[in-house]
């Protein structure tokens, strides 16, 4: 069931979703703040493994240490090089492309060519720049500020749940990187809502729930939905009760799919597990990674090796197809909303009510409300309050 019982008005003025300056506002006071989820464990398979990727402009890179993975700013502090331009890859020691700097798991110097030409240099002087990183399950998370709520204060009373879907025990399918010509909001917008299933992914999801299947919550830090499935007839509801049957699972006919406020997405299906960031590169344009496990069967079965070939095989066709009606529409939004003229309008239904539940969220973390001038925007007006 829904919360609502009244359609709602857009909150967010249009400007929000194009103007620059509203962005560097938003990447200040949401999205520094906040915990990241930025890799699954697989992808830093053993001692030593690393990971590069840039967020927010800048180059990072995680290094699995043991069990345990750093998080450094991908510079060198001697004449800040980027320390590797590679993707991926495996050092016992972070080595510096451009003069063979090497660093240990603390950030510290650990080796200098040529180092008496440094003298006298104290040590712990030129050490990494280092960042928060810690892990709930397989998922590895960065928070970019050296002060704040731990990741299990972010997730909250999640946590333990998150730790129960992404075990070492699930395959991990598929890691899918798009970039958007979309603000950051409409990526999030879309996934908060079932409304477009029916004329965006007619073949994929077909129509959407009826309300009496759906149930949403709204708290402070997060929105959540659940749909229960269990009754469906469809080709869809036939492969997933064959899925089942091949990996030797009892079948849970539901879905569910939580935003952690302000960018992570964990959704569930009895089979899947996944996870989305969206990271905001300008105000009009955004990177979605999509991280997907599923489950293939008990280790040490022969029928596991078709298992991983058939569950993931479905699994990534499924993901790329949505993925890729999601990123036709998604531009399109974007122009709509960034026309210089504007339509009457601005409505959320009940159906969409996540969506006034997350931009009342981006009105107060951001300070919207009073941060834009009220000649530069444009008169709409709301009423309410978030659920």
């Amino acid at each position: 069931m829904f919360v609502s019982k009244e359609h709602h008005p857009q909150v967010l003025p249009r400007q929000a979703y194009f103007d620059q300056t509203i962005f560097d506002n938003e990447m200040e006071t949401i999205m520094m703040p906040a915990w990241h989820a930025v890799a699954l464990m697989h992808e830093l398979p053993k001692d030593g493994s690393f990971l590069t990727m840039d967020i927010f402009d800048r180059p990072i890179i995680l290094w699995r240490k043991g069990d345990e993975v750093c998080g450094f700013l991908n510079v060198c502090s001697h004449r800040y090089a980027k320390l590797t331009c590679k993707g991926c890859g495996v050092a016992e020691r972070l080595h510096c492309q451009y003069h063979g700097w090497e660093f240990d798991e603390t950030g510290n110097v650990r080796k200098i060519p040529d180092a008496k030409t440094f003298k006298p240099l104290q040590k712990g002087m030129l050490g990494l720049k280092k960042f928060r990183v810690e892990r709930c399950g397989e998922l590895v998370f960065l928070n970019l500020t050296d002060e704040g709520p731990s990741l299990r204060e972010f997730l909250g009373d999640k946590f333990e749940m998150y730790e129960s879907w992404f075990t070492p025990e699930m395959h991990t399918a598929i890691v899918m990187t798009r970039t958007i010509d979309a603000n950051w909001k409409c990526l999030v917008e879309n996934a908060l809502e079932s409304y477009h299933t029916t004329t965006v992914h007619p073949q994929t999801f077909g129509q959407f729930p009826d309300e009496k299947d759906i149930q949403h919550t709204m708290q402070e830090h997060w929105t959540s939905m659940f749909v229960d499935y269990s009754e469906e007839r469809s080709v869809r509801a036939t492969l997933d009760m064959i899925g089942h049957l091949a990996v030797g699972r009892p079948r849970d006919g539901s879905y569910e799919h939580i935003l952690h406020y302000p960018n992570v997405m964990m959704a569930r299906l009895s089979l899947y597990r996944w996870v989305e960031c969206v990271i905001p590169v300008s105000p009009g344009r955004s990177l979605s990674v999509v991280r997907l496990m599923c489950h293939i069967g008990q280790k040490g079965q022969l029928r596991r090796l078709w298992n991983r070939f058939f569950v993931t095989k479905w699994a990534r066709d499924f993901l790329t197809k949505v993925g890729s009606e999601d990123a036709r529409v998604l531009v399109q939004i974007q122009k709509g909303i960034a026309a210089p003229d504007e339509p009457m309008g601005g409505l959320i239904s009940t159906r969409e009510e996540r969506i006034f539940h997350f931009q009342k969220y981006v009105e107060k973390a951001s300070g919207l409300a009073g941060f834009c001038d009220e000649s530069d925007v444009l008169p709409i007006r709301f009423s309410g309050n978030a659920t």
